[in-house]
């Protein structure tokens, strides 16, 4: 905040982490509103769209909401970066008549930073990143000093611990990706997923998973939070206990 700046900070944190892990990080993520007055909205997240901490200065925007759209624009990015043969993005602007969000993608975390244009009086964006990109860094080697929190995605879990699993997806409700396993296709795959399970006659707000059931094969897409599904492919004669154990592993990462 600027020395004479009276607005205050409204922050969200997780509380997965030991304290003093959890501070640091949260004073790291205030640093992101002193870089420039237009910086409103800073988030951290893990790289399938799970908020670590967030901070606001004055109105805020729904953290989990910039988590999940921004993991899904960086996956997308990503894909196309990949199918123009270049390595994956470092960082994202998604610009509005309002605003600007920046994304800077880290190895496991990504730092989501909204500017407002009301304030920004010009600003050229692209002579700040390095200042958040320094800060998305410290704040990566902090979380690496703490147990593996994000570090193992939910699908990596469940291909780890449920061997039978080798196609799987996480989507946002609205079928962009945020990652996937075993699908070549996976932007076709999630919005085909997410029509499924958003369908015109069964879905509503409390709908909690939809299973299609065939010979030797069960497809599950279930809600993981409100803003996120997951679609497992569940193969051979034990769909049940499959599909059970892959419940178990939301239980315990969500």
């Amino acid at each position: 905040m600027r020395k004479h700046d009276k607005t205050p900070i409204n922050k969200v944190v997780c509380g997965v982490m030991p304290g003093d892990t959890l501070g640091e990080v949260a004073t790291l993520l205030e640093n992101t509103l002193k870089v420039h007055r237009s910086v409103n909205n800073a988030v951290l997240c893990t790289k399938e769209g799970v908020v670590v901490a967030a901070v606001a200065r004055g109105g805020e925007l729904d953290p989990r909401l910039l988590a999940t759209v921004s993991s899904a624009l960086v996956w997308g990015g990503t894909s196309a970066m990949h199918h123009l043969k270049s390595p994956g993005p470092s960082h994202l602007i998604h610009s509005t008549s309002i605003e600007r969000i920046l994304t800077v993608v880290q190895p496991h975390y990504h730092l989501i930073v909204v500017i407002s244009r009301a304030a920004d009086a010009g600003l050229n964006l692209e002579s700040l990143v390095p200042a958040f990109q320094s800060l998305a860094t410290r704040m990566e080697l902090v979380m690496s000093s703490t147990s593996a929190f994000g570090k193992q995605t939910i699908l990596g879990r469940i291909v780890e611990e449920i061997p039978e699993v080798t196609q799987g997806a996480l989507l946002t409700i609205e079928g962009l990706p945020l990652g996937s396993v075993g699908f070549k296709d996976e932007v076709e795959v999630a919005a085909l997923m997410s029509a499924l399970f958003a369908n015109g006659l069964t879905y509503s707000e409390v709908t909690d998973s939809i299973t299609l059931d065939s010979a030797g094969l069960r497809l599950l897409i279930t809600r993981v939070d409100d803003t996120r599904l997951l679609a497992v492919v569940c193969p051979g004669p034990n769909q049940d206990d499959i599909a059970q154990r892959v419940r178990l592993i939301l239980d315990g990462t969500t």
